[in-house]
């Protein structure tokens, strides 16, 4: 008899005994591990408070989730066909994007704006710009979303929709959808150089203000955990941090705009799904437990609708890898059963190219039939938290549940969750995280198959999905589109505009609302930029917020008049 022969269970072993997030977990769980959980206080039936369960009694037999995309391509004609395509196909939900350029508030036309030009998506520097992307879709009917960087971005991005709607004649009532508007992540992430922390509250506030008033379908702040997630934050810091944002602004717009919890409704959480499957549902169930505990407790909600939270989905771009990219198929697709297991509202899957360029027209397609296909197919929506009452979810629920309660405990210590972005105390949080998961990895203590395990060589599957992706356009479609912007602010009625400009300067000056006059200024052609500029100039701040060029020409006449 020859050596030994090692048996195929013995190949491959374990080598974890914790969650992504570092919480050590046993090899099974009992009620023993449960002896205080009560079902009425901590879980409650679907539909009941404190919503661990879900938000609505029937969950997805009344209504499914919202299928969404970040769509932006390099033009806003490709983009306008590709949003067409995709309603199409079934898509209820429009995330509108744009280049990265515009993400920090910036024009085409900086000169720090042309190796990042149409990059990511289109240049959509302008209200006529929008238009033309947004052709032939309905703004009365669609649910549109914007996942903006910085806090410019989505100021005037609804600006922009709500001038579109009032052009068209459109019920601006009837605009449906959310704004992630967050300034924590445009300054930890992003270090976002448009705006200020205080400005960035001001703008926040304004727009919850305007849009209460004006376009009460639309959320208009959504904390978000996706890129603080990604960018190193582990599970418990992700959903800490957007537990407090949520509650520093609504205490916020109560003490300074005299607005309620009950006036502002549901709140919208954005938030990560990773590939740690049960850790997933333990965070989505324990979000909507800890907020309604938190609007009841802490911010004197008194209406069921004022305790909910709605969670938005972006799945893990970061988790997707470039080598054997066919087996982001796997990863996205326990991504997404895990957010129906965990009773999400919106989902935003991402696509198995992601990892190579941005995502290809078919690859999009497996990500949305793969939401059909759980929701048709599976059966699993049949009944709403399938997995709860599980004795390991539940655990792990209520793990979760103490370390984030710890965490919030810590930031208060630390002066509340400015305080603690401003001294840095956050950042060396999400980095200590991020070297720490780095360091497993080389060590082999988390695997990534295809990546630091198991790996074998691309064949002409993984091939082809490497050259179907879609790449940043050549130079001169960006030279193309800086043309078109010098004729685009050539153009323009210069009076009308630079009168429209003055109000909105004297706004922020003032400490007013700016939202209004930033709708009228980019139906006279404000651009993104411009209107950045004149918002700091109002604050004392220089126009750029680069400090690489000199105010226009036409700002520098309207700062002349009003002074």
């Amino acid at each position: 008899m020859k050596g030994k022969t090692e048996q195929d269970r013995d190949i491959g072993q374990l080598v974890r005994t914790a969650t992504q997030s570092h919480i050590d977990v046993d090899t099974f769980y009992s009620p023993r591990d449960l002896p205080d959980l009560g079902y009425e206080t901590d879980l409650g039936d679907p539909g009941q408070y404190p919503y661990t369960r879900g938000l609505y009694k029937d969950m997805y037999r009344a209504r499914l989730w919202l299928k969404s995309f970040i769509v932006s391509y390099a033009t806003v004609e490709e983009t306008n066909e590709a949003f067409r395509q995709y309603f199409a196909s079934g898509m209820n939900d429009l995330r509108i994007g744009g280049d990265l350029t515009g993400q920090v508030g910036l024009d085409p036309d900086h000169p720090s704006a042309f190796t990042a030009l149409q990059c990511g998506g289109p240049s959509v520097y302008s209200m006529q710009v929008y238009e033309r992307m947004l052709e032939g879709l309905s703004l009365e009917e669609g649910v549109y979303e914007l996942g903006d960087a910085n806090l410019a971005s989505p100021l005037f991005r609804y600006a922009v929709l709500v001038a579109i709607m009032e052009k068209r004649g459109d019920d601006i009532r009837k605009l449906r959808g959310n704004a992630v508007n967050d300034p924590i992540r445009a300054k930890l992430v992003f270090g976002a150089p448009d705006f200020t922390t205080e400005i960035n509250k001001r703008v926040c506030l304004d727009q919850i203000e305007f849009s209460l008033q004006n376009t009460p379908n639309w959320r208009p702040f959504a904390p978000n955990g996706v890129d603080l997630n990604q960018s190193g934050m582990d599970v418990v810091a992700e959903l800490g941090g957007t537990l407090a944002l949520g509650e520093a602004i609504m205490r916020e717009l109560r003490d300074e705009r005299g607005i309620t919890i009950d006036d502002f409704g549901p709140m919208v959480f954005s938030f990560d799904a990773d590939s740690d499957f049960f850790e997933n549902i333990a965070k989505f169930r324990l979000a909507r437990k800890m907020w309604a505990r938190i609007a009841k407790e802490k911010l004197g909600a008194r209406t069921e609708r004022a305790m909910k939270l709605k969670i938005g989905i972006r799945t893990s771009g970061l988790s997707l890898q470039a080598q054997n990219p066919l087996n982001n198929a796997a990863r996205v697709a326990f991504q997404i059963l895990s957010c129906v297991m965990g009773g999400v509202n919106s989902l935003d899957a991402s696509s198995i190219d992601e990892a190579l360029g941005l995502p290809s027209y078919e690859a999009r397609m497996f990500s949305l039939h793969t939401q059909h296909i759980i929701a048709h197919e599976t059966n699993v929506p049949l009944v709403g938290d399938p997995l709860g009452g599980s004795y390991y979810l539940e655990w792990l629920t209520r793990k979760l549940e103490e370390e984030t309660e710890r965490y919030l405990h810590d930031i208060e210590e630390h002066g509340g969750i400015f305080k603690c972005l401003d001294s840095g105390w956050l950042a060396s949080k999400m980095f200590d995280n991020r070297l720490k998961v780095l360091k497993e990895k080389r060590e082999g203590k988390r695997l990534i198959i295809g990546v630091n395990a198991f790996p074998y060589e691309d064949g002409p599957i993984n091939e082809a999905i490497g050259r179907s992706t879609y790449h940043a356009p050549p130079v001169e479609v960006r030279e193309q589109t800086l043309a078109e912007v010098k004729r685009f602010k050539e153009s323009r009625n210069q009076q009308e505009l630079k009168q429209r400009m003055k109000v909105l300067y004297r706004a922020a000056k003032a400490g007013d609302n700016v939202v209004r006059p930033v709708i009228e200024a980019v139906k006279a052609g404000m651009t993104l930029g411009e209107m950045v500029g004149v918002i700091r100039l109002g604050y004392g701040l220089p126009y750029d917020n680069l400090e690489q060029i000199d105010m226009p020409g036409l700002v520098s006449e309207m700062l002349r008049e009003c002074e």
